[in-house]
């Protein structure tokens, strides 16, 4: 690594820990903080969402599994729990749901497997919500179930602070995962189930273990989010919101962690600011806008912001960015592997 490139990493690392440690301040004259603790917990579900791309899957059950995350934590507070133990508890409760989505991966691939996440979704949200809070159950309703912040985190400032440093650990568990042997094999698994079978590993097994480690930050991001409103909102959790939550994954780079974070947070937060500052007189217009936002990204960028980011960086450094190969959910850098794309029989493109 070159002396500029050290240098520009440690004032870009620092710039950014500034900015996150002082970010419900920094935006304040945006409005509340309630509108980053949002976004912040929208990243947690598109991330769980970016996650399943590792292995080639499109799900469109994370909002049915926050749900549950919701439901579980209203429980254990019913039951005079503290929140070290509601946390752990709504992880392990995640499991079940998984397996459960995990049985359709096993038998389709695709969009057969999208479809069916999608079947689970709804069968969940008229089945289970509205049965389990009823249809008074939304924001305000007769039937509303409380939930309450931790202690020590009330106000919206306070929250955050526990929202992003689960969001972090979150991405920390993610990046880990995707650069170990584990993820190798997900690549390899993506690419070719019988190559992965050939070398003597199941493709089954880490199937599962990429979707309950999905399904697993969905549902703590479900609970979050509970704790962020105060209650359970039986009409919150509308199949069609996966499906924009999928469109956040794929702006930020499908696949990419560091993507997932930064689109989900910033697309989430900023219909909230556009309540805030137009002072309700832009509601519609603000989910309009971050379409169109994500549509021009993906035009622009089909790798998303991870891909904008990774040629940004290049160009600080003063390095020629390399001729890419998309593959539909990473890109192949040919320059560090020259035969990759000639493996699966991808052109070339220059980059701009």
């Amino acid at each position: 690594m070159t002396t500029r490139a050290k240098v520009l990493r440690s004032v870009g690392f620092t710039l950014l820990t500034a900015f996150v440690l002082t970010m419900p301040y920094a935006m304040g004259w945006a409005g509340s903080a309630f509108a980053i603790d949002y976004g912040v917990i929208i990243g947690m579900l598109v991330l769980s969402v970016s996650v399943l791309g590792w292995i080639g899957e499109i799900s469109l059950a994370p909002v049915a599994q926050m749900g549950f995350g919701l439901v579980v934590v209203n429980l254990c507070q019913e039951a005079g729990l503290p929140f070290l133990v509601i946390l752990p508890l709504v992880v392990i409760s995640s499991i079940p749901i998984s397996l459960l989505l995990g049985v359709f991966a096993l038998r389709l691939r695709g969009v057969y497997f999208a479809i069916a996440t999608l079947a689970f979704a709804y069968t969940a949200q008229k089945t289970f919500f509205q049965e389990y809070l009823g249809v008074q159950g939304g924001f305000g309703g007769t039937d509303s179930k409380s939930i309450t912040r931790p202690v020590g985190f009330s106000s919206s400032e306070e929250f955050y602070y526990l929202l992003m440093g689960s969001l972090l650990l979150m991405a920390l568990i993610c990046s880990l995962v995707n650069r170990s042997w584990i993820g190798t094999s997900l690549t390899a698994l993506r690419h070719s189930e019988a190559a992965l079978s050939v070398l003597g590993h199941s493709p089954g097994a880490y199937k599962l273990f990429t979707i309950c480690l999905s399904g697993a930050i969905a549902t703590v991001g479900g609970a979050y989010f509970g704790m962020l409103q105060g209650l359970v909102p039986s009409n919150y959790f509308q199949p069609a919101l996966a499906i924009l939550y999928f469109g956040f994954a794929v702006a930020g780079g499908l696949g990419s962690v560091s993507g997932a974070v930064v689109a989900g947070t910033a697309f989430g937060a900023i219909p909230k600011y556009f309540d805030s500052l137009s002072e309700g007189k832009l509601v519609g217009y603000d989910l309009f806008f971050i379409g169109f936002l994500s549509l021009g990204l993906v035009l622009w960028a089909p790798g998303g912001l991870a891909d904008i980011g990774r040629r940004l960086w290049r160009r600080l450094e003063g390095e020629a960015p390399p001729p890419r190969a998309v593959t539909g959910f990473e890109e192949i850098d040919i320059r560090e592997s020259p035969t990759a794309a000639a493996e699966q029989g991808l052109a070339t493109v220059e980059a701009p």
